[in-house]
């Protein structure tokens, strides 16, 4: 849909230091939730995943323009969310006695939304992973409304609104509201649907998501999740960070919360410690694969790439596999390296590789940027509800 609720997060208005001070406090108290993220097992180019991902960003944050845009690399319909598209994914159990479920943590939308065992589409018989069953659960209970939403890419979630009991990590709310799906377009492999870690009132269920509402229930001792994209050794923390995976301080910034997202303005990105890009927002986003940015300034970051060339006008660009590049992100303090395997996008065996920087133009503005698990894998990350801030720290 032209502006995804299902992908908008509360938008709460808060001015916040940037001092050491504010940093979420390091606490293992939380509770420890293992993910697995599945990067490929190759560096060749997957010209289907390129476009997926890319897709996937424009209809996930309400892309208005032409979402076949790609179609001279390749046309496609629905991109599939598989196992192996670098987003973390983890075990949730829902319903009395507990189901589990394997569900994609994304801290780029507010709504949980689970594929029922009803759903009977070509879809739906792809999953490999166990579905939700509302008749077996003695606690779920049917509340008004219908969950809807769809996206320009041709993904899709439509089923009735139910609360029941949700467990993440050991944390159990007894009634969370949730959509079991019984019609949903994109999704395949073990994974069945997202777990929106946002923090949102203008989400599809009109109900606190999952974290925030483990906070006013006072289930965790903060409103902190911290984040270890690590392929099989990721983990979430809840209600805390895991000072065991990160070492140094939290570095935190204040979110700018006018589009609705974890959004961390005042950013710089650098090409060989040069700032070629200054001023940019950044939405952290864990369930996106890749970084974006609008056309103009991700053009202006390629061409401080030698070698860099645009791939058919499409926002897609190519660069010498072997060039010697330093990529880094920083609001003011430490510069956060992106690896050179981040970076590259998969070898077209031409001696060029794809670069895992894309041009889409979000319509926030002409800065906004979102930094998905490509950035994600560098860094621990820390969102915190508590002060309203996003943080990094070193990683172990």
């Amino acid at each position: 849909m032209a502006a995804s609720a299902w992908f908008r997060a509360l938008l709460l208005i808060a001015v916040f230091s940037v001092q050491a001070s504010s940093a979420p406090n390091a606490d293992a108290a939380g509770l420890r939730v293992p993910l697995v993220v599945v990067e490929p097992t190759t560096k060749v180019a997957d010209v289907d995943k390129l476009i997926g991902n890319i897709e996937r960003v424009k209809s996930k944050y309400g892309h208005r323009g032409d979402i076949s845009r790609t179609s001279s690399l390749r046309q496609r319909g629905a991109q599939p969310i598989t196992d192996d598209n670098g987003s973390p994914t983890g075990m949730i159990s829902i319903g009395t006695p507990p189901q589990k479920l394997t569900v994609l943590f994304d801290t780029g939308s507010p709504d949980l939304w689970v594929t029922s065992s009803t759903c009977d589409n070509d879809w739906c018989n792809q999953l490999t992973g166990a579905r939700f069953d509302v008749s077996a659960s003695s606690t779920a209970q049917r509340q008004a409304g219908t969950f809807n939403a769809s996206y320009g890419g041709g993904e899709s979630a439509v089923g009735p609104i139910y609360t029941d009991e949700v467990t993440v990590g050991g944390v159990t709310i007894k009634d969370q509201y949730f959509s079991p799906a019984t019609d949903q377009v994109g999704f395949t492999g073990n994974t069945v649907g997202v777990l929106g870690l946002s923090l949102a009132s203008i989400s599809d269920l009109k109900q606190p998501p999952f974290l925030q509402h483990a906070v006013q229930e006072g289930l965790i001792k903060s409103g902190v999740l911290g984040f270890r994209l690590n392929g099989a050794h990721s983990e979430a923390f809840i209600g805390g960070t895991n000072p065991s995976l990160y070492t140094g301080p939290i570095e935190p910034h204040p979110i700018d919360p006018s589009n609705g997202f974890w959004q961390a303005p005042g950013g710089t990105v650098k090409v060989n410690g040069k700032a070629v890009l200054e001023n940019v927002s950044t939405i952290i986003d864990t369930g996106t694969a890749g970084i974006v940015g609008p056309p103009e300034q991700v053009a202006l970051f390629w061409k401080a790439v030698p070698g860099a060339q645009e791939d058919a006008g499409e926002g897609v660009w190519t660069y010498p596999c072997d060039a010697d590049v330093a990529v880094a992100f920083s609001w003011g303090g430490k510069d956060w390296e992106l690896s050179a395997d981040d970076l590259n996008g998969g070898d077209l065996g031409d001696g060029t590789c794809f670069g895992n920087i894309f041009a889409v133009d979000l319509q926030f503005g002409d800065n906004v940027w979102i930094l998905g698990s490509n950035f994600l894998n560098g860094v621990y990350a820390v969102f915190s509800l508590d002060d309203m801030t996003v943080g990094f720290a070193t990683p172990k």
